[in-house]
């Protein structure tokens, strides 16, 4: 980028972690920043433990489809392969026109698997589905939905790295907290008044007002990845903050996903504590035993690299065995998996590269089936049907704008950063994207709301999502070519492992 070099680069500053010069003045005035984020997460908690005094939760029940028709072994295999290749093609195909029209590919995915399901396709052609997907393979599929949820959980959790935290670890992580908080405990009063008509037949008035608080304080970490890397913010503060408060969000969100959860597969007070005591647990475990012992196999046996099938099986192995522990417990299977991604340690010589094999794999084939099981379970209609889940599904809407967005830019003007850049990391922070379908679509399997107000929060996560690449345009922040509108420039390691200024 040039011979010139930023001022405070010195001889000695070559041998020095880039990432940590990077990151060492996200927020010119910490201060400032971690007083109010501090401010705005107590006053975020004070409000939850006002509503949730009241709040009062209740069994519910489950139904399950009939079976199938006979085939054979020979048409059920072809009428799979040919309905997994299908949604993976119209899939492939939005992300294509999603990407012309300068949005992430996975929101062109989302609405392909929301144009197959009732909402579209089902109300202008339902023979169609018919024939791409027949009624008696879609147990089938809702497998595969959920083994590839299961991998992309796994790919999320290896996603993240502690480090990114670097100098100002406290500072970051209060104002990841209170970008967090402010949203849930917003989002839990604003859910209240629209309790008959979106909370679902299981998880009783507190699950419901947890559930909702926790989607709208998401932020989709893999799809602001891909938005900061297309909008050429890598590299800058802007870029690294948003980065790191995302990754911190994701973590505490699955986190109070799986309370969720347990709350309302529990039966009782004890049933709870016993569910969260036992995740506390295994996390205890899983940090401080098992991710130290493979990092030492894998650094004793670096020299030696497994064979694929064997690598393959052992990543796979340890995904579905924490998938399958925690589901056990009364939590989600898919924080077992995100488990398995933070548990497995990162750039692993013995795997090679089984893990980001597997993640491509899974984004190409198996997720787009997951998005089409989201899309065969929104119906629209249900919501048409009944204004106040219309209205509802408005008020969460700004409610997860304002709270999300508003939050996050306070919290960094607080810190120091300038009016622009500011707002731009609150939109960034407001996308919400195929992390929000995941959560969304672990609530409506759980009970916890109704498919009604499923539908309108999937039309949240979109819209958070959609509207984030048109802000930044508009602030001019968006510039594929490289930082530039006066963004501060950052040293940062390109995927060459070369130190370069973007």
């Amino acid at each position: 980028m040039g011979t010139q070099s930023p001022p405070e680069r010195t001889e000695s500053s070559e041998e020095t972690d880039p990432l940590a010069e990077t990151e060492q003045r996200l927020l010119p005035s910490p201060a400032r920043g971690l007083i109010l984020a501090l401010a705005l997460t107590a006053a975020a908690v004070a409000l939850a433990l006002a509503v949730f005094g009241d709040g009062a939760g209740g069994p519910g029940q489950a139904a399950a489809p009939a079976g199938a028709e006979q085939v054979t072994v020979a048409e059920f295999a072809l009428r799979l392969f040919v309905a997994v290749g299908m949604i993976s093609g119209l899939s492939s195909l939005g992300g294509m026109l999603a990407r012309r029209l300068g949005q992430p590919t996975v929101v062109g995915q989302m609405v392909a698997g929301l144009l197959l399901g009732p909402s579209a396709l089902g109300a202008l052609a339902p023979g169609t589905m018919e024939l791409i997907a027949p009624a008696w393979i879609a147990p089938n599929l809702n497998l595969i939905a959920q083994a590839a949820l299961a991998i992309f959980m796994f790919t999320v959790g290896r996603e993240f790295d502690p480090q990114v935290l670097g100098r100002q670890r406290s500072v970051i992580g209060a104002a990841s907290v209170a970008m967090m908080a402010v949203p849930f405990a917003l989002g839990a009063v604003a859910a209240i008044p629209f309790v008959a008509t979106m909370a679902g037949p299981s998880g009783g008035t507190t699950a419901y007002m947890l559930f909702i608080g926790t989607a709208l304080s998401v932020t989709a970490f893999p799809v602001l990845a891909r938005i900061v890397q297309e909008s050429g913010l890598s590299g800058t503060r802007l870029g690294s903050l948003a980065m790191v408060c995302a990754g911190v969000a994701d973590v505490m969100a699955w986190c109070a996903l799986a309370v969720v959860l347990a709350v309302t597969q529990a039966r009782s007070p004890a049933g709870v504590l016993t569910a969260v005591a036992l995740t506390c647990g295994l996390v205890l475990v899983l940090l401080l035993v098992v991710r130290p012992a493979l990092r030492a196999l894998a650094a004793r046996y670096a020299g030696t690299g497994l064979p694929t099938p064997a690598g393959l099986a052992l990543v796979l192995g340890l995904i579905f065995a924490l998938a399958a522990a925690t589901d056990a417990i009364g939590v989600h299977a898919i924080f077992g998996a995100f488990l398995a991604g933070i548990v497995l340690p990162r750039d692993t010589a013995v795997l090679g590269t089984v893990p980001e094999r597997l993640g491509t794999l899974n984004q190409a084939m198996l997720l787009p089936v997951f998005f089409a099981s989201i899309g065969l379970q929104t119906d629209i209609r249900l919501a048409l049907g009944h204004p106040s889940v219309l209205v509802g599904g408005a008020v969460l809407l700004v409610v997860a704008i304002l709270g999300k967005l508003g939050t996050a830019y306070v919290v960094a003007l607080a810190g120091g950063m300038p009016g622009r850049p500011a707002l731009g990391l609150g939109v960034l922070m407001n996308a919400r994207g195929v992390t929000e379908i995941v959560v969304l679509s672990t609530g409506l399997s759980a009970g916890v709301i109704s498919g009604g107000a499923f539908a309108m929060l999937v039309v949240m996560a979109l819209v958070t999502t959609v509207m984030a690449v048109p802000a930044l345009r508009v602030l001019k922040l968006f510039n594929p070519a490289g930082p530039a509108y006066g963004l501060a420039a950052h040293h940062a390691v390109t995927t060459d492992g070369k130190d370069r200024l973007s």
